[in-house]
This record gives structure tokens, sequence and C-alpha cells, in this order.
């Protein structure tokens, strides 16, 4: 990365960065509300931004058991597993991809999921419509495919698993 890349929590404050960074990142993550923003900020067990020349340039959002069903991929994990970080989205955005950005996340989620006692990252990709640059990314980093998933909402998706 040629910038300084910070990673922090998200803030209020970041609304409208990560509000823009979810509609360019569609249909590849699923479409955020600014109340479902502000609900991520304060019950998300990890909702991290990265920042580059101070401004936010990707976000991403993960939660552990215990939530209330968050949708259907998060339910299929909960019923099969313990121990588990669920990564419900990460976006770059458009100007700031091919940087080793969302490496760089997954590598904090990874470190946040080891201090917490969980043993696995967890995730969902979409086969339909289909996502084969996210389905490669995530076999670059060692996830491998535990099942598939119509979902309620019409998509249809690989569900991952890292073991920690």
């Amino acid at each position: 990365m040629g910038v300084e890349l910070a990673i922090r929590d998200a803030r209020a404050g970041d609304r409208a960065a990560i509000l823009a960074i979810n509609r360019e990142g569609q249909p590849g993550v699923t479409a955020l509300s600014c109340a479902e923003i502000d609900d991520c900020i304060a019950r998300a067990t990890l909702f991290r931004v990265t920042e580059q020349r101070g401004l936010v340039s990707a976000y991403a959002i993960a939660v552990a058991p215990g939530f209330e069903s968050i949708g259907d991929e998060y339910a299929w994990f909960s019923q099969r597993l313990e121990g588990f970080l669920y990564v419900d989205q990460i976006a770059v955005a458009a100007g700031a991809q091919r940087q080793g950005i969302a490496s760089a996340l997954y590598a904090d989620f990874e470190r946040g999921a080891r201090e917490r006692g969980l043993a696995r990252l967890t995730c969902d990709v979409n086969l339909r419509p289909p996502n084969p640059r996210s389905l490669a990314f995530h076999a670059s980093r060692g996830f491998r495919e535990a099942g598939r998933l119509e979902v309620s909402d019409g998509r249809f998706v690989a569900l991952l698993v890292k073991e920690l």
C-alpha cells in the first residue's frame, strides 16, 4: 500500500462514507440504511473502518454468536458452529481497491476473533449473483466452503469457514 492505512472502530460520523461505499459495493454486499449502520455501530462485535488521508476507504462488520439472527447465513452458522466470528459485510471504496485493504481488515478480524477466544472466522459469498473475485480472495486467505444456502432475499451463497 502506498498510502498509510489506519484501522479503527466505526463511529456515527462515518455514516455517510459507509453508506456511499455500501452503495458502490452492491450487489456484492447487502444494502444498508442509515438506521442499520447506527444499529451495527451500537451492537456489532466489530465494526471497523479503514482510513487513508483522513478519509474512510472501507468498512467491515462482524458479529460473534449470541445475537438475534441477523440473516439466514448467520442463522445457518449459529445452528452448526460454536466459537465463530461471522463477517457480515466488507466493502472497499472503488478508488481504494487492489491495495490490500480487505486483507488488512480480515487480519484485524482474525486478531479480534482470537482475542475473544473464537476458533474460526465465517462469511458468505454470493454465487447468485456471482462474485468470483470474492470467492478467489477468500480461497487465497484459507477459507473453505462449508455449505451453500438459498437465502430468503433471492441470493444463493457459499458459506465459508476459516479455522484460526
